[in-house]
């Protein structure tokens, strides 16, 4: 190993005590930034496993960029199997985060041979620290609503035509959800947590057991038609069917259209519910929904 010429702790096994900064986009433009102390002998694996733990971004739909400190050090990608050390990240290093590709799928690194940041304009907008932020998260505390707010079928009654008389709003809702298949005796609670991420092709929206412990408890793996998706391509219905009520996430204003036929979701049990949009147009999104008109 050559010799280093900065100052860092040196363990009996050669691995060397790395501090390097890790930078997550938040949303909104903004960004939150710690520090961290890695071993030279991590894997980029493990890595992403320890950042995982400090925000909560699942380390398989991860991307790792770095960028050494010193003038003109080019950003590139963090590859997961071969140790820190053999891909030269240094003491002081910036470690960029990015949300993407499931594992398993081929990821972008692999198709480019420079292993460079891509350098269209979307890519760059995406990777770029924070500018434009491609993960945000939306929490909203159950515990600010009343309870009789908290059990809906998924949000403000909205009006669902102009020849409804407003005098029986609730029997025209009732009647909409027995024409769509649904049990209109069931209680509803809503999902309040969720948080999303900015993909090339896709948007992913992923419900985690820290934040919707009940929904997640109800999913268990999702192979038993615990877990429905209605998907419209401006709007969509997660489901999740607990013993005496149903967990309900509602997006009916989503931003841009999405491919209802080539959406998914996966259960990944105990952990998290991810709903994958595929979008019609490869646009970078900014917003998941349109605001309240």
């Amino acid at each position: 190993s050559n010799p280093s010429c900065h100052p860092s702790t040196m363990t009996a096994s050669g691995d060397e005590e790395l501090s390097v900064l890790v930078i997550v986009p938040a949303g909104g433009g903004e960004c939150r930034e710690f520090e961290m102390e890695v071993g030279s002998q991590d894997t980029g694996a493990k890595l992403k496993k320890k950042i995982e733990k400090a925000c909560g971004i699942p380390a398989d739909d991860m991307e790792l960029f770095l960028k050494n400190p010193g003038e003109g050090s080019k950003q590139k990608w963090i590859v997961d199997d071969t140790t820190l050390n053999e891909q030269e990240v240094m003491d002081s290093a910036v470690i960029t985060v990015g949300v993407h590709g499931l594992a398993g799928q081929s990821n972008v690194a692999a198709e480019r041979e420079d292993g460079d940041i891509p350098q269209d304009a979307v890519q760059n907008s995406i990777y770029a620290k924070g500018e434009t932020s491609y993960y945000f998260a939306h929490a909203k505390k159950a515990d600010d609503v009343p309870e009789e707010h908290r059990i809906v079928s998924g949000g403000p009654p909205q009006k669902l035509s102009e020849s409804v008389s407003l005098a029986e709003p609730v029997s025209a809702l009732k009647q909409l959800r027995i024409d769509e298949g649904e049990d209109p005796q069931r209680p509803e609670r809503a999902i309040l947590n969720y948080a999303w991420g900015d993909e090339k092709e896709v948007v992913k929206i992923y419900v985690s057991a820290d934040s919707e412990p009940e929904a997640l408890a109800a999913a268990k793996d999702g192979k038993n038609s615990e877990v429905e998706v209605r998907w419209l391509p401006k709007s969509l219905k997660l489901r999740v069917h607990a013993e005496t009520l149903d967990w309900v996430l509602e997006l009916d204003r989503i931003y841009y259209e999405i491919v209802p036929d080539e959406c998914k979701f996966r259960v990944s049990q105990n952990k998290r519910i991810t709903l994958t949009l595929k979008k019609k147009e490869a646009y970078t999104w900014l917003k998941l929904l349109k605001p309240d008109a």
